[in-house]
């Protein structure tokens, strides 16, 4: 157990610096590469979802269990996104960075509870998890940054609120860890929710911006399909292997 919590918490820390990449890294940079990281993301959460996180929930809990978490997982994100108006354009500075941050520490939270339940199953199941979590933060981040910056906020003040819901991920792994002493099936649960939410921000968030990547260039819209198929392709070699 307490090799897990350590992997638990070298998993977290790195997806909390990998989340940060967005104020360290030049805008104009990740402005040109935002296509292909995006594409990559969504193919990565959707293998992962599929090939990974599914059976793993299978083989703990259930199935109607693991199909009501995710039925009830996709609900909760679907709720919460129209709740704050998270792209509402009416948004005000302040009201956008705000409810920004509060959709982030949802996710932040769930992604924490989706690595700790993978590394109680298993070392391996835990780092495919970790790694779908991280590539999908990456350009959620990069966007987040540029959001809050539109929004008014400074460079580093943007960075120590991103800093900050970061923290929410240890929250939802520290849940996790100590449920699982308590319940057995909580890491099937987990990961059927972590199923939803990765399903959810695949389908709905990311793959559509694949789709509508810069309708005026060709080649940027090329280069997201592009990363869509290297992100699966990614994950079924990952299966096979």
């Amino acid at each position: 157990m307490s090799r897990t919590v350590l992997y638990v918490v070298l998993a977290v820390v790195a997806d909390g610096c990998a989340a940060l990449t967005g104020g360290l890294l030049p805008e104009r940079w990740l402005e040109r590469g935002r296509s292909v990281l995006v594409g990559f993301a969504a193919g990565v959460l959707l293998g992962t979802t599929l090939l990974d996180l599914l059976p793993g929930a299978l083989a703990e809990a259930s199935g109607g269990v693991v199909f009501l978490s995710i039925v009830g997982s996709v609900s909760a994100m679907a709720f919460l996104e129209w709740a704050i108006g998270r792209r509402s354009p009416a948004s005000s500075g302040a009201r956008l960075a705000a409810t920004l941050l509060g959709a982030d520490a949802f996710h932040n939270t769930a992604d924490g509870g989706a690595i700790a339940a993978s590394f109680l199953i298993s070392p391996r199941l835990g780092i495919v998890t970790a790694v779908a979590v991280i590539v999908h933060e990456v350009p959620e981040e990069l966007a987040d940054y540029v959001l809050l910056r539109n929004a008014g906020l400074t460079r580093a003040r943007a960075l120590l609120a991103m800093s900050g819901v970061q923290l929410t991920a240890a929250i939802g792994a520290a849940i996790t860890l100590l449920s699982s002493a308590i319940w057995r099936h909580v890491s099937g649960v987990v990961l059927a929710v972590a199923a939803g939410t990765f399903l959810y921000i695949g389908l709905v968030d990311l793959l559509p911006s694949v789709w509508r990547s810069d309708p005026g260039r060709a080649r940027a819209r090329a280069e997201a399909v592009t990363g869509l198929l290297a992100g699966l392709a990614l994950n079924v070699f990952e299966s096979i292997w």
